[in-house]
């Protein structure tokens, strides 16, 4: 059963790289012309000072565009490789606390993924949205698959636990 959940995960995934592949392409295409072409403007070597010094550098703030939250961009595939890797640890080794630690991982992820979801939800909701849109097909999908690895996941680890 557990090398079961172990290719769920990998479909979990697997659907996942699809999604974040989707919602990237969809993201690029809304991207105006103007600043995709600025984007790919190069700029030349700025001219040195009388005192043979480069110009002092704008300060510039970073802001980010409504909708884009790269600690949640990062953290929900990140903390699904570790939650795969744990569990792969499991599945070789049979050491029992790999498996809470993996659903532990697990549970993050989801969290991390739903907070993900509805804060770009919130943002395409908005008039000038311009964070992921995500095809509500692969979301799904990745969700069923995902609920579907949580169940088999505490069951295994349940049965682990008693064996």
């Amino acid at each position: 059963m557990a090398i079961f959940v172990l290719v769920l995960w990998l479909a979990t995934a697997g659907v996942g790289l699809t999604l974040l592949r989707a919602g990237a392409a969809a993201r690029r295409e809304a991207a105006s012309p103007v600043e995709a072409e600025r984007t790919s403007t190069r700029i030349g070597a700025i001219p040195l000072t009388a005192e043979g010094r480069p110009p002092p550098g704008p300060h510039v703030r970073v802001a980010k565009a409504p909708g884009e939250h790269p600690l949640l961009e990062f953290c929900h595939p990140a903390l699904a490789i570790i939650g795969i890797a744990c569990w792969t640890m499991f599945v070789f080794v049979h050491y029992r606390p790999f498996a809470w630690i993996a659903f532990g991982v697990l549970v993050a992820t989801v969290s991390v993924g739903l907070g993900w979801l509805a804060s770009t939800s919130r943002a395409a909701g908005r008039p000038n949205g311009s964070g992921w849109t995500f095809p509500r097909r692969l979301v799904v999908t990745h969700g069923l698959v995902a609920a579907c690895s949580i169940t088999l996941t505490v069951l295994t680890a349940l049965l682990a636990s008693r064996g």
